[in-house]
């Protein structure tokens, strides 16, 4: 309804135009007679070309409407203004017919503006709507994505720690419990979060804190960690399974492997406008290109679908000092 109103504005405005040309060069009946002629000849065109451009037909078939239109709005409109103002009829029909025609040529040229413009919307809904396809491509690319990684994350993990129970069960019964209820916890909070669309870094923190209560019962005094993150922090849009790999990677390479354990550190901070997060542990580190493993080309990938050019990870790392995979992101995702 907008663009209706939009085009009937304009071609009012530009059949007006028209009748102040005709009328500066002394053709026509005067102004007034000039304007009827222009504005009766131009809206009917118009309004004739948008019946064209929504009616569902091929593109020759459209083109001869348009034709077609541009013709019959000339006629039709035409007549109606020398009903409207009683000229036509008279000796001078041939000075009206001048007219008429240059109403004609100036109402195709008018219609020829409408025509491409309409056209022009036409492809920016098309442009939008394969954005839109390709947008939800993408989403459901990542779905896939994250349950492939939540595929390849669990099945390693939830062996280790049925087996770890297993062997508690007689040993120490009680250490067996608090470790089955920490896995309990764990996949309740893992199942929601990957299931969920969107999330919080609150709920990412949740299912972190259960993940390294399992990993704190199985490695015991070898694990130390903490999570320095500020309260007004938690809150903020956070896609899921970002920080568990970076979490698993850390442990798995760099405290693990240390024969006497270590600490693991979640920081995160707004610097900047930008969120900033952290993982930092203090284990055996890499000696040769940090950050070039599967599970962080997958991050990368993830937050180059999620934010586009605007977010980026960074690890780093010395021997024997750690390792420090740092996120930086946007507050928003990109469009």
């Amino acid at each position: 309804m907008t663009k209706l109103i939009a085009t009937l504005l304009g071609t009012i405005a530009f059949s007006t135009l028209i009748a102040g040309f005709l009328s500066a060069i002394s053709f026509g009946g005067g102004f007034a007679i000039n304007l009827v002629f222009s504005q009766c000849i131009g809206l009917s065109i118009a309004l004739l070309l948008l019946g064209v451009l929504r009616a569902n037909l091929s593109p020759l078939a459209r083109g001869m409407a348009a034709a077609a239109a541009i013709l019959v709005g000339a006629l039709g409109g035409g007549v109606l203004a020398r009903l409207l103002t009683g000229v036509g009829s008279s000796a001078d029909g041939s000075h009206e017919a001048q007219s008429l025609l240059l109403g004609l040529v100036f109402g195709a040229i008018a219609a020829g503006f409408f025509w491409l413009r309409e056209r022009n919307s036409k492809l920016e809904a098309e442009v939008h709507e394969r954005e839109l396809a390709r947008l939800e491509a993408e989403k459901q690319s990542l779905a896939a994505q994250l349950r492939l990684l939540q595929a390849q994350i669990e099945p390693h993990f939830l062996f280790n720690s049925l087996a770890n129970v297993s062997a508690l069960i007689d040993a120490d019964p009680a250490r067996a419990g608090r470790l089955l209820e920490a896995l309990i916890r764990y996949l309740r909070s893992s199942l929601q979060r990957t299931r969920a669309e969107g999330g919080s870094l609150g709920d990412e923190v949740g299912l972190l804190r259960a993940y390294l209560d399992i990993l704190k019962l199985r490695m015991g005094e070898r694990l130390d960690y903490a999570f320095e993150i500020p309260p007004e922090l938690l809150g903020r849009d956070f896609p899921p399974m970002l920080l568990q790999p970076l979490v698993e990677n850390a442990i798995r390479h760099g405290l693990e492997p240390k024969l006497g354990g270590g600490h693991l550190r979640v920081d995160a901070a707004m610097l900047d406008g930008r969120l900033r997060i952290r993982v930092v542990d203090d284990g055996i580190g890499i000696a040769e290109a940090p950050g070039e493993g599967v599970g962080l080309t997958n991050i990368r990938a993830r937050l180059a679908a999620i934010y586009g050019p605007t977010a980026r990870l960074e690890v780093t790392s010395k021997v024997g000092a750690g390792v420090t995979a740092t996120l930086d992101l946007p507050l928003e995702s990109a469009p």
